[in-house]
């Protein structure tokens, strides 16, 4: 019994190396890149099904993050850990067998699948990492279903606003929201009021950050200027940096210098895109003036 055992283990240890693939994706790479001779307009029906794909790969990433928490806990818990020799130590497996993961970042993933899983299944979409930081402690006041519930409103109606939802905005609606059970020793009186506080938060966008135009034809819908399209980008590139700098593991192990070195350019740029002016065709001597508005 204990030779088929062993067996057993082998087989199952073995699967371990073997690599994911590709083959269940849809998505595979042109012979020629296109260009906007042979690719312009709106986006044809394969060309939707191949983006749909490419969104699939972000989503698969989120997805095996909470699920990597929810493997950890069940090792954890079964005391897997300890080996085929019975003597590893749970920190010798995470170094051992994930690459030197700390014990830290372990209990973290450990303690947020659920909310990461609660999001998933309301929303139809895993969240960002960066929202799952700034959400949890909303978690911790109410429930995971709750949060979740909560977390799909403000991410809807952002959408709706046609704004991209941001983890700082995350991260202030949810300060706020706690705020508001400082003092409250109640646990069911405490959700009562995180979520009182929650829904009482205006749902409409920053003006500041919505992006509005017409299309060509006068009909509504995002503007086809190329100023509009290159501040869009920029609105995603200021995301992606927020999440970035919010990235704890990255900080921790961030040189002073490399800090400085950075800053200095995210306010070189800053001070690049201050002095950009935006020039119009005006008619019968009407003056059109920009003005650089900070969100």
């Amino acid at each position: 019994m204990a030779v088929a055992d062993d067996e057993q283990f082998d087989t199952v240890t073995s699967l371990r190396a073997q690599p994911f693939t590709m083959e269940h994706w849809g998505l595979s790479l042109p012979e020629v890149d296109a260009t906007p001779e042979t690719a312009h307009g709106p986006l044809d029906a394969d060309e939707r099904r191949q983006l749909a794909e490419a969104h699939r790969a972000v989503d698969n990433a989120r997805t095996a993050r909470w699920m990597l928490g929810f493997s950890l806990e069940v090792v954890r818990r079964r005391r897997l850990y300890r080996g085929t020799d019975g003597a590893r130590t749970w920190e010798q497996y995470l170094d051992q067998e994930h690459d030197g993961l700390s014990t830290s970042e372990a209990d973290r993933l450990q303690k947020t699948w659920r909310l990461a899983q609660a999001v998933q299944k309301e929303l139809g979409r895993p969240l960002p990492d960066s929202h799952l930081r700034g959400l949890q402690p909303y978690a911790e006041r109410t429930s995971d279903e709750e949060a979740a519930r909560a977390y799909t409103m403000l991410y809807r109606a952002h959408q709706e606003g046609g704004v991209r939802l941001v983890a700082k905005q995350v991260q202030q609606r949810v300060k706020k929201a706690v705020a508001a059970a400082k003092g409250v020793p109640d646990p069911a009186d405490r959700s009562e009021a995180v979520s009182a506080a929650w829904k009482a938060a205006p749902e409409a966008p920053m003006p500041g950050q919505r992006i509005q135009g017409r299309a060509r034809g006068g009909e509504p819908g995002r503007s086809t200027d190329p100023v509009d399209v290159a501040l869009r980008l920029l609105h995603a590139a200021q995301q992606t940096v927020e999440n970035a700098i919010a990235d704890d593991a990255s900080r921790k192990s961030r040189r002073e210098e490399d800090a400085r070195r950075q800053q200095a350019a995210i306010r070189k740029i800053g001070r690049a895109l201050s002095k950009v002016e935006v020039d119009a065709d005006v008619a019968d001597g009407d003056v059109v003036e920009a003005e650089l508005v900070e969100d």
